[in-house]
């Protein structure tokens, strides 16, 4: 009951300040709260955040507080994507697929609506079978996501 409620108050604070609520859970003992905007979610708007739903939870019954943790944060890169608007966020940029059927695409956000998004996979050059670069566009509903994750950066530089 209480996480509806949370999700509810996440909701309403986070359309007065053009933010996203992308999920609340409990896991082992703690309540954890995600929410991003389109320019990214600042320390300041996670604690505004926290402060509100913690007034709220306060208002409503005290125990929930005495009984959980309470964290508010950034959905992060480790976290899947789960919402149209985190796709539109990563427009032009890279992310790492798994279809339902198990399928693995890696390539480029090209175009983003509120039931697809479309990935521009980049298949290298064949040496063996000289078979040249070539592109391959895919368009995804995204019922036929399992999994959307943000590829770690791997091409740090040295100094």
């Amino acid at each position: 009951m209480y996480l509806e409620k949370i999700k509810e108050w996440g909701e309403e604070f986070c359309k007065e300040h053009n933010l996203f609520l992308v999920k609340v859970e409990q896991a082992a003992g703690a309540i954890e709260v995600y929410a991003d905007g389109m320019d990214n979610i600042t320390i300041e708007q996670c604690g505004k955040l926290s402060r509100y739903i913690q007034n709220k939870l306060e208002e409503e019954s005290d125990d929930v507080l005495t009984k959980f943790s309470f964290n508010v944060s950034s959905p992060g890169m480790s976290n899947p994507l789960l919402h149209p608007f985190q796709y539109k966020k990563r427009m032009g940029k890279k992310l790492e697929i798994l279809t339902n059927e198990g399928i693995s695409i890696e390539g480029e956000v090209k175009d983003v609506n509120d039931t697809n998004v479309t990935i521009v996979q980049l298949i290298a050059k064949n040496k063996k079978t000289k078979e040249e670069e070539k592109k391959i566009e895919h368009i995804l509903n995204y019922t036929e996501i399992k999994k959307a994750l943000i590829p770690v950066p791997t091409n740090f530089k040295k100094k």
